[in-house]
């Protein structure tokens, strides 16, 4: 793996074109769901209704990696979560209900990671950036808006509106193919997530860079991770290669 630059950062960068994940590499989303899963429950009237976030990560999980798979799709992870939670729990709520109503709580939840906006800001106008997610077109969309983002990016790929998820080639086609198709080896893919996005940059031929602000050990086969950040205010030097 790659050393971090400390230098100053000079006026060409060594990767013109950045696509960024937006969960939890930009914005917030555990924050998000820790406001919209729980505000959900309490407005159909059920108790202690943080104590069943824990249920519905863990049911949810696997079907995520489905996603990532190609095996299932976001309509039916969305309808199938909450049915999973009806039947593992004792909620006593139309699970169709619930998946209908959470994306809407989802959309106006969360915050964005500190520094964020300034890692934008210092990037904008030097590099080439687009948004790249594996998420619903009616949570991203409204709260790129609603932090401002969106007009930082001269692309938003998000995989409901395109019918491909990350880390599939063809996610990453149709991402590229929104920029004009660059050189992926001038393009640096950053995210945290190694099944996602580490994987499908690598596999697309790009420069990767996996935001681990946990400082989690790297896995055993890091081949696919070019670079690693544990803070989004070391990406600047990173991408101008000072």
């Amino acid at each position: 793996m790659n050393d971090l630059p400390t230098a100053s950062v000079p006026s060409s960068p060594r990767y013109p074109v950045v696509l960024f994940d937006l969960d939890n590499t930009l914005s917030d989303f555990t924050s998000a769901q820790t406001e919209a899963f729980p505000g959900l429950l309490a407005a159909h009237g059920v108790a202690e209704a943080e104590s069943y976030l824990g249920a519905f990560k863990r049911l949810a999980e696997p079907l995520w990696k489905q996603i990532e798979a190609g095996t299932l799709t976001l309509d039916t992870l969305n309808d199938e979560r909450f049915r999973l939670l009806i039947e593992h729990t004792d909620i006593d709520v139309d699970p169709s209900v619930l998946a209908a109503e959470y994306l809407g709580w989802l959309s106006k939840s969360g915050r964005l990671i500190p520094g964020a906006v300034e890692l934008l800001q210092a990037l904008h106008g030097s590099v080439r950036m687009g948004m790249i997610t594996n998420g619903y077109a009616e949570v991203q969309r409204p709260r790129l808006e609603r932090f401002e983002l969106a007009h930082y990016f001269e692309s938003i790929t998000v995989s409901s509106e395109i019918g491909y998820a990350k880390p599939g080639q063809a996610f990453f086609d149709v991402a590229l193919g929104q920029l004009g198709n660059p050189d992926p080896a001038t393009v640096l893919v950053v995210g945290d997530s190694l099944s996602s996005d580490i994987a499908g940059g690598a596999n697309a031929g790009c420069a990767t860079c996996w935001y681990n602000p946990s400082g989690e050990p790297l896995p055993e086969n890091a081949a696919d991770i070019n670079h690693m950040v544990n803070n989004l205010a070391e990406l600047p030097n990173l991408i101008y290669g000072s």
